[in-house]
């Protein structure tokens, strides 16, 4: 008999949110970071609320540094053309 416990699944709407979390952190960079990078990191606290537990902080997480990030740029981009 084997030891091994069955894979846990992820429910396919958690990982969906996720993923899009994940594309409006990287688009969070460039374009509109006050917008675009919270609701990125409340849909991956919110696939990490539906179980798709490591995944889901982390682009919570990541979302939120690519928010301050894409500000800075922005701060930047913009201080060099003035």
């Amino acid at each position: 008999m084997s030891n091994h416990s069955p894979a846990t699944s992820v429910d396919s709407s958690a990982r969906a949110m996720s993923i899009i979390g994940i594309v409006l952190g990287v688009i969070a960079l460039l374009f509109l970071p006050i917008i675009l990078g919270p609701i990125g990191a409340i849909l991956g606290f919110v696939a990490n609320s539906k179980g798709d537990k490591p995944l889901g902080l982390y682009v919570g997480i990541g979302c939120i540094v690519a928010t301050v990030v894409g500000m800075i740029l922005g701060a930047i981009v913009f201080a060099a053309n003035t």
